[in-house]
């Protein structure tokens, strides 16, 4: 990818200061090329008089000044967006503290209100999940952002002047041991005043770095196989377990724990009844993590302004449009390969037998020969293992964990065995129906490809007809000379034979 410019986003939070530099090309794509974090909690260093103080101004400007002096080094850097949430609303000096900011490291920092900064939090989840109608939280330091929506489109904000630093000093700092019950009574009685976030049956979607924690240890606790933690699905109950784990826990326990950061071993339990009190009153009874938040959210205002749009259309195209460019996909051959795979696929209907509905397969399909070709990035030769690799180790934003194993599965398949194999250590998320059903679409789409062996597009056409003794005729229509192709779908249709149970012929006629 050749980048044209560099947009860092500086976000100065009550927790931490984090700074992050995106790369684009011309098209649009972009890349995150840069992630810097600073623990700061500069709540702690606001005064009675309500003053961020001497040691706080401090800490923000050799933090402000690390990050300037990295950015002075990188080219290109377009935009410098700085952005100052919770704890700098409540400092009454912070027009003074961003006159010092600005005058000491050139940074002009823009102040959040709490209901942009939720907008932000809406914004990125919109943009980056498949999840439409959902509740959105952000608990930072000092403030908790939350959001209800609707077909992608924003209902209802707030935000609430508590957030996991501020709450842990208020209730567990002077070691108050019913500290944990004062706090849940708190939290009720102030959600039940919005009717917006109670009963809605609606999945939470958390941000920020206390949400990332808990599902980091969900992860680890489920020995959980998949990488990634964005979009990451957590049943309610298993959220209530976990708060009440951690809240029974000391805090030389919290430290141990995997996946906890040492610096939120202590709010982390503030941090997880706040969002555990919402799931348990919204009775959606899941939680999802969003891996981007109140930064992506800025950075999606600013690059989809410049594209002419207001969000985008469909976040799974995006994202696999980004793939197509990171790993260099040739996007007219795998258009070519997909027709023929959909010739195979529609003939095939009256036998495929299974739970799965024709439009979940043909989904499954489509974005599984979106990126079957992805493994070839690593190794032509191996390209099956790392095709299951990449797709399950890599974030595709739009796509739940669950839809990318299954792509996995059916875009790496080489024979039922292998699937087998590729499957075994995601048994609990893959049901034997499903494993069933990609191994038939995988079968499909090996098949497609052995259609297109040379890679010069000889097939223009297959047809599929089932006779009424269960046997299935494929007739490849071709306009130049088809040896190879014919030799390897001959050598496997094997496949589709084991997975339909029948056998089938494959005959190849000139135009």
């Amino acid at each position: 990818m050749e980048i044209v410019r560099k947009h860092a986003m500086i976000d100065i939070g009550s927790n931490s200061i984090r700074l992050v530099v995106i790369g684009i090309d011309r098209n649009y794509f972009f890349e995150e090329l840069h992630n810097f974090k600073a623990v700061a909690r500069l709540s702690d260093y606001i005064d009675e008089s309500e003053n961020l103080n001497n040691e706080g101004i401090s800490i923000l400007l050799t933090v402000l000044k690390r990050f300037q002096s990295i950015l002075k080094r990188e080219s290109n850097v377009s935009v410098i967006d700085a952005v100052a949430t919770a704890a700098m609303r409540k400092a009454r000096n912070r027009d003074q503290v961003f006159e010092r900011v600005k005058r000491e490291t050139g940074v002009s920092v823009r102040l959040l209100s709490g209901l942009k900064e939720a907008y932000y939090g809406y914004y990125a989840v919109i943009n980056s999940t498949y999840i439409e109608d959902g509740i959105s939280i952000d608990i930072g330091g000092g403030s908790t952002e939350v959001t209800l929506f609707r077909n992608r489109a924003l209902v209802h904000s707030h935000s609430f002047p508590f957030g996991a630093v501020t709450l842990y000093n208020t209730y567990f700092g002077n070691g108050d041991l019913k500290g944990g019950e004062k706090l849940e009574a708190f939290l009720r009685k102030t959600f039940l005043g919005f009717d917006w976030l109670v009963n809605q049956s609606l999945p939470v979607v958390g941000i920020g770095g206390s949400a990332r924690n808990l599902a980091r240890i969900d992860q680890g606790q489920q020995h959980y196989r998949m990488a990634g933690l964005h979009q990451y699905v957590m049943p309610g109950q298993r959220l209530d377990e976990l708060t009440k784990k951690l809240a029974s826990m000391t805090l030389e326990e919290r430290e141990s724990i995997d996946g906890l950061s040492k610096d939120r071993s202590d709010i982390i339990v503030p941090a997880s009844m706040v969002i555990n009190t919402l799931v348990r009153l919204n009775n959606g009874n899941q939680f999802m993590l969003s891996g981007e938040g109140l930064r992506e959210g800025v950075f999606y205002e600013w690059m989809l302004k410049a594209r002419g749009v207001d969000r985008i259309p469909y976040v799974l195209n995006e994202s696999i449009r980004q793939l197509k460019k990171s790993f260099n996909l040739d996007t007219s051959h795998i258009s070519y390969i997909k027709a023929l795979a959909f010739q195979i696929f529609d003939g095939i209907q009256p036998v495929i037998e299974g739970s799965l509905s024709e439009e979940r397969s043909a989904w499954l399909l489509s974005h599984s020969a979106d990126l079957a070709y992805i493994g070839e990035y690593v190794n032509s030769k191996s390209s099956s293992a790392h095709t299951f690799y990449l797709l399950t180790n890599i974030n595709i934003n739009g796509m739940s964990h669950r839809d990318r194993l299954a792509v996995a599965l059916i875009a790496s398949f080489k024979s039922r065995s292998k699937l087998q194999d590729f499957a075994e250590p995601f048994r609990k998320m893959v049901t034997r129906d499903e494993l069933k059903m990609c191994e038939t679409l995988g079968a499909v789409l090996r098949l497609a490809h052995d259609f297109d062996r040379t890679r010069q597009h000889v097939v223009d056409e297959i047809r599929v007809k089932v006779s009424r003794k269960k046997f299935l005729h494929l007739t490849a229509y071709y306009h130049d000379d088809p040896f190879f192709e014919d030799q390897a779908a001959q050598k496997h249709k094997k496949h589709l034979e084991r997975a339909l149970r029948l056998p089938v012929a494959i005959n190849f006629k000139a135009r």
